[in-house]
């Protein structure tokens, strides 16, 4: 019984890792996609709709690099704090002077 509970958690841990990889590359690309053909569907011509696809893409690339950057995971920083730790996100902001 012990054994298959590990095993459940291996098969959702490996779930998890083409997620992460989905929500990182995949998902900007369908972005940049669908923002090219309404672009090409307007009127914009095949190197306009182009450009505006990249422009989308790398914008919403940009957007979630940026979100998982700044949102940090719960567990992470109640673990942190549960150890006595201050986690980096409290003390990133603050300006000490050079010191």
């Amino acid at each position: 019984m012990f054994v298959l509970m590990l095993m459940a958690v291996a098969l959702v841990a490996s779930f998890c890792i083409p997620a992460y990889t989905l929500a990182v590359y995949a998902l900007p690309f369908m972005i940049a996609v669908e923002a090219a053909r309404w672009a090409y569907a307007s009127g914009s011509g095949l190197i306009g709709a182009g450009v505006v696809g990249l422009v989308a893409g790398a914008a919403a690339y940009g957007l979630l690099i940026v979100l998982f950057m700044v949102v940090r995971a719960p567990i992470r920083t109640h673990t942190m704090r549960a150890a006595g730790q201050k986690p980096s996100r409290e003390r990133r902001w603050r300006y000490d002077g050079g010191a």
